[in-house]
């Protein structure tokens, strides 16, 4: 059985999106309204659960070592725990707690490998830590004592499951991870397959809605593309919205200096395809680039569930935990 719990970070509105798997089967989605501390709290009462925290990315320090060494001798689990250990030690000043090290991109003698350990040669191989902030594992500590021995919490960075997926199946190292929600929008940079940067912009989907009432036109704000493409009216003034909203997202982009890589939106706004259209035209007079809305995957299982554009980070940690997909497989079955 098993709880994800999905951060909507906010100081004035906290939320949370819930997965619950039960031993039925079942998948059940809600959300809660109540503070971290709260929800930290509510998982105590489940005790027989693993539990999952999708936590904001701005609680986690991400660090990546491109690791280039010559070995006469086979590389040992010993040679890699001492890699770790040099690494942490030049980072120890960060602060928080370690929660993942993980490796990957292993070479051996310009060979690529699956595995590092038992060859020898000239071996390259790429080390990732991730820490999450002192504050958060506080928090943590307050209910649980010492939340890191505790073996059915898991803590992870909310994207961290989606890059993986995205960069493994787009072949791509390097794009811009969008999410856009109600309030905010996230701009999470990837270089070389990992966190690079994060930029917050005050462009959530609220703003767009202020836009359309201020244009008049919010009756139109549920209408299909159908509909839309039928009422040349109504689409002449949301098309004049949109690429105001879209000339607006490309000059916060221009700023921050986001340009020059494929965008990847996770949002509910995604289901508007005259805004990606917009967004995408716009961008590409900035960036020999492109806008992609994701949404959807056939690489994904979906068992049987109706999920949200906004679920795509649940749904993809859901596919890619063995043993949360092997109980949902089993129900199918």
């Amino acid at each position: 059985m098993f709880h994800i719990r999905y951060e909507y970070l906010s100081e004035s509105y906290p939320r949370f999106r819930v997965y619950k798997i039960r031993d039925q089967h079942q998948i059940m989605q809600y959300t809660l309204h109540e503070s971290f501390s709260d929800i930290i709290k509510q998982s105590l009462e489940y005790p027989a659960y693993d539990h999952y925290f999708m936590l904001d990315e701005s609680r986690f320090s991400f660090f990546r070592f491109d690791i280039f060494k010559t070995y006469g001798e086979t590389f040992s689990l010993k040679n890699l725990d001492d890699i770790i250990a040099e690494k942490l030690e030049s980072i120890q000043s960060i602060g928080g707690e370690k929660i993942m090290t993980y490796i990957d991109t292993i070479f051996v003698d310009g060979e690529e490998k699956r595995f590092v350990i038992g060859e020898k040669g000239e071996i390259f191989f790429r080390l990732y830590i991730i820490f999450v902030d002192k504050t958060t594992i506080n928090q943590f500590n307050s209910s649980y004592g010492n939340v890191l021995l505790e073996k059915n919490i898991t803590i992870i960075p909310e994207s961290f499951y989606t890059l993986m997926f995205l960069r493994n199946n787009l072949k791509k190292e390097n794009f811009v991870l969008l999410y856009i929600t109600e309030n905010y929008c996230k701009a999470i940079v990837i270089k070389n397959g990992f966190y690079h940067n994060i930029e917050v912009l005050n462009l959530g989907i609220s703003a767009l809605k202020q836009m359309y009432k201020d244009n008049s036109i919010v009756q139109y704000r549920y209408k299909d593309y159908a509909f839309i493409e039928s009422n040349q009216l109504a689409k002449g003034l949301i098309m004049e919205t949109l690429n105001f909203y879209s000339t607006l997202f490309c000059k916060r982009f221009f700023e921050k200096n986001l340009i020059g890589n494929d965008v990847v939106v996770v949002s509910p706004i995604t289901r508007n395809v005259h805004f990606i259209e917009a967004f995408d035209k716009e961008y590409k007079k900035i960036s020999n680039n492109y806008i992609v809305p994701f949404h959807y995957s056939d690489y994904l299982s979906y068992f049987d569930t109706t999920w949200e554009p906004e679920d795509m980070d649940g749904l993809i940690l859901i596919n890619k935990e063995a043993k949360i997909k092997r109980l949902l497989t089993a129900a199918e079955g």
